[in-house]
């Protein structure tokens, strides 16, 4: 299957696009009631638009967001947009999560490494970005005020 473009998904109502309406028919959605929560759920956002509570969403991801709160409302799109977003654009991905974990294991990996160790440390190194934006400051505060180990030696 092709990938699915967020202006195509807008416009499944009107012209049903092979991408879109494969992808519909794959999960098992029902086709009319996407098609009249896209026509409600375009009503709802223009309006939030133009009141300027919310910017056009760029990206699935940003769709899911702004759906969220409307999950039960527009249950066959939401459905939809989570199944897109946790679907890996390309096996690059998957491949560059297995050579992370290779290079943790050589270089970590020790006798008391457990799972969730390893895990753990995977996360941080496919999300290094997000990992090297932190601020550790707020994380030795928060740690220091929860374990206190001091030991008074008189």
């Amino acid at each position: 299957m092709n990938s699915i473009n967020l202006r195509e998904f807008w416009t499944l109502k009107d012209h049903r696009q092979d991408n879109v309406f494969s992808f519909v028919r794959l999960c098992n959605a029902d086709i009319d009631d996407l098609g009249h929560e896209l026509h409600q759920f375009k009503r709802v956002l223009d309006r939030k638009i133009q009141s300027g509570e919310v910017k056009k969403p760029c990206s699935t991801v940003e769709l899911v967001c702004f759906i969220e709160p409307y999950r039960e409302v527009f249950f066959e799109l939401f459905r939809l947009c989570k199944i897109v977003v946790t679907l890996p654009v390309s096996s690059a991905s998957c491949e560059r999560s297995f050579s992370t974990m290779k290079l943790i294991k050589k270089n970590f990996l020790q006798s008391t490494t457990t799972d969730e160790r390893l895990s753990d440390l995977g996360v941080l190194s496919i999300e290094s970005r997000r990992a090297k934006a932190l601020d550790l400051d707020v994380f030795v505060d928060r740690f220091s005020r929860q374990h206190n180990r001091r030991i008074l030696l008189l």
